[in-house]
């Protein structure tokens, strides 16, 4: 019976404690978390007690948890703008890496932690979470059957807290209305529709056509988007996302193909996640079967992520979403925001 990974928290907050803790519990055969860094004890604390963390391999700053904890990985979980530095670290110290999203701020900083990982022969995944939800998973598998795609749409749409500041929000609405830290709604909340729908059909993203803007908040970054995407194959998709629309019902990620169309929906009961459309039958919900208790209770999917992804390092396969994925949803925010600047579509690299 081999070993489970010794991983290290790199952050202890929100994103931790509400669903990658529910993931490492239901691993604990495949993981076990040896130690955390987190420069708000208060979160560390509450983590550490939760995994029975030693008050010794409790850190505030990471790099000493690289320097001194026996850990065969990391987890990144903080703003966006640390990702960058964090996952460099890491990489340098011979530790694989599980990164949330984004990657990076900037193609630049992607470009230096593409080396970095390649340098030092670690293995490196984003988390790409609502891809291994269960409707995804089975809109996935039933991509042959509906034939070539020629258009798709997503859409994230919520409102958020009037007042972003610190005195009046959550820390971590705070800093995603924060330039400096990496903030915006194209790359927190839209980042999931562009992978998302990209997945669905099959094709990278050639051409972006976008208006990313600040139209209804006093912040500093973006809290509307909208792209209009060109894929390799000519297909079309459209993304648009806002932190200032009410959340709409008709569905999240849809694509449309010569033989039929699918919708997947996330939030909403597991079971109820997936609809096709075929012109014998129009739009007809479809069975999501073979699902566990913790598969029902996974509608982020973040437990199917992180099964997947710990299972492929523990057996030295590669990771299921690379750096090549996340380099080019990172590409895609980038274009659109050039896209907005130039008013002309955008060539993605």
């Amino acid at each position: 019976m081999r070993k489970p990974i010794r991983i290290g928290l790199i952050g202890c907050g929100g994103i931790v404690q509400k669903t990658h803790a529910r993931a490492y519990l239901s691993l604990a055969d495949t993981v076990k978390v040896t130690a955390m860094a987190d420069v708000v004890t208060e979160n560390m604390e509450k983590v550490g007690e939760q995994f029975a963390v030693p008050k010794h391999n409790r850190f505030t700053d990471y790099r000493n948890m690289l320097a001194q904890a026996d850990i065969d990985a990391v987890t990144i979980a903080t703003p966006h703008s640390l990702h960058a530095e964090q996952v460099i670290e890491s990489a340098k110290a011979g530790v694989a890496i599980i990164s949330e999203k984004p990657m990076a701020t900037t193609l630049k900083e992607a470009d230096s932690i593409v080396e970095t990982i390649n340098s030092n022969g670690v293995a490196y995944s984003v988390v790409h979470n609502y891809i291994y939800t269960a409707g995804m998973q089975k809109a996935i598998s039933l991509l042959p059957e509906i034939g070539k795609p020629h258009f798709g749409c997503s859409t994230g749409m919520g409102l958020k807290p009037t007042d972003f500041s610190a005195d009046h929000s959550t820390p971590a609405y705070a800093w995603r209305a924060s330039k400096t830290k990496g903030g915006g709604c194209v790359s927190d909340t839209s980042y999931h529709e562009i992978y998302a729908v990209t997945t669905l059909m099959q094709s990278p993203v050639r051409y972006v056509e976008a208006r990313v803007k600040t139209m209804c908040f006093d912040i500093d970054v973006d809290d509307i988007a909208m792209l209009l995407c060109e894929h390799e194959n000519g297909a079309i998709t459209t993304v648009s996302g806002a932190w200032c629309v009410p959340a709409t019902d008709f569905g999240w990620c849809e694509i449309h193909a010569e033989n039929g169309s699918l919708r997947v929906r996330h939030r909403y009961n597991v079971r109820d996640a997936l609809r096709r459309y075929t012109r014998a039958e129009g739009w007809k919900q479809l069975a999501l079967t073979n699902l566990d208790e913790e598969g029902l209770k996974d509608a982020s999917g973040h437990i199917a992520y992180f099964t997947a992804t710990l299972n492929a390092l523990a057996a030295d396969k590669p990771m299921p979403i690379s750096a090549e994925n996340a380099y080019q949803n990172l590409a895609i925010i980038d274009a659109a925001r050039k896209a907005t600047t130039e008013r002309r579509a955008i060539e993605v690299r």
